[in-house]
């Protein structure tokens, strides 16, 4: 009996270091379970970070797009302005030098405006001699037969002036034959 009482102690004892040792597989069990129900959070945690990371970049890499053809666009309208402020300078280089052009030719323009002015001068003054020379000899031209016929003859060509002028469809041809202009009359006679 002894000898059952020890086996059952034994037995007991074996048991119960069964029983301590199926708690300390359970404990373990159940730590282990903790633990992978931590690593399954962890992982649908990295999962999620994961996905979050992969719309990031996605994101990332469109903006990344937009931002590549806004540089693009950026740099042909940089192109473009480029191209306008050459065309600009070119325009502006050749206005100057047309500016400098006239104001040359307004120089030029100066200078012949006062060599003419003398020259008008001159003429006015010879003008102004020939005019004395005219009535202070004009009793001995030729034109001048006797001083009321020449003044008739003058007043008729006023007239017939003054109807070409006046009344351009009106042919005046017959009565310049008949009142030739005091010249002619001169002229005919030599």
């Amino acid at each position: 009996m002894q000898e059952q009482k020890r086996r059952i102690a034994e037995a007991s004892k074996a048991d119960k270091e069964h029983q301590q040792a199926l708690e300390g597989l359970k404990a373990a069990l159940e730590s282990a379970e903790i633990a992978y129900r931590q690593m399954e959070a962890d992982l649908r945690e990295s999962d999620s970070n994961l996905l979050n990371m992969t719309k990031q970049l996605d994101n990332a890499n469109a903006a990344q797009k937009v931002a590549a053809e806004a540089l693009e666009a950026a740099n042909v309208e940089k192109r473009r302005l480029q191209e306008e402020a050459k065309s600009r300078d070119e325009e502006i280089s050749s206005l100057r030098r047309e500016l400098a052009n006239a104001a040359e030719g307004k120089r030029v323009a100066e200078e012949g405006k006062e060599e003419v002015e003398a020259r008008l001068k001159e003429v006015e003054a010879k003008l102004a001699n020939a005019e004395e020379d005219f009535v202070a000899n004009f009793h001995n031209t030729e034109a001048y037969s006797n001083f009321s016929d020449y003044f008739a003859r003058v007043g008729q060509q006023e007239v017939l002036t003054a109807l070409r002028t006046d009344h351009p469809d009106f042919d005046v041809k017959n009565l310049e034959t008949r009142f030739p202009p005091p010249d002619a009359e001169g002229e005919e006679d030599s």
